[in-house]
């Protein structure tokens, strides 16, 4: 796998980011985290700095998937490195030819938990503002799961350290 990318996805809150740094420490690979990517895109094209959060509340779903898509393209090319994607971006089906043949991993959290980091920043762009959030996510990570799991070559829980986690995708890439 030297010569592919570790992606990293899961719902968002996870751990993927954290996860992500760490192993790019350890394998001496760039790390890039998608949706830092696509506030640089959003910042070069519209000289306006806003959040990704910020750009799907200005702009909507679609002007939000277009440009995560964009994003993908443009690092999807660069050398190996670890990319972390945002928890919607493998639903795309653009973004599932662009990511294939590598090595996508899936992080996994406990469901409780991961509601209450998000809660923690207030209700996300990506919640229906109709619905309980508790309902949105259920339904949200319902939904994704059967995405992620579907194209993750190796499935991993964040439920103990980071160093743990880091170290069970580690044992996986040097086999």
């Amino acid at each position: 796998m030297a010569n592919h990318h570790i992606i990293l996805i899961g719902f968002k809150s996870v751990g993927k980011s954290a996860i992500g740094k760490e192993l790019s420490g350890i394998l001496h690979k760039s790390f890039i985290d998608l949706d830092h990517q696509m506030e640089s895109l959003y910042e070069m094209e519209t000289h306006k700095k806003l959040s990704c959060r910020q750009i799907m509340l200005h702009h909507g779903q679609e002007y939000f998937r277009n440009l995560e898509n964009k994003a993908l393209q443009e690092i999807i090319h660069l050398k190996p490195s670890i990319i972390s994607l945002g928890g919607g971006t493998p639903l795309n089906e653009a973004n599932q030819k662009l990511i294939e043949g590598n090595l996508i991993v899936h992080i996994i959290a406990p469901r409780s938990i991961t509601f209450e980091r998000i809660m923690m920043k207030g209700r996300p762009a990506f919640f229906s503002p109709d619905e309980n959030p508790l309902d949105t996510f259920n339904r949200l990570w319902d939904e994704r799961e059967k995405v992620y799991e579907q194209f993750a070559v190796l499935k991993v829980h964040n439920n103990g350290s980071l160093k743990q986690v880091v170290d069970q995708i580690i044992e996986q890439v040097n086999k």
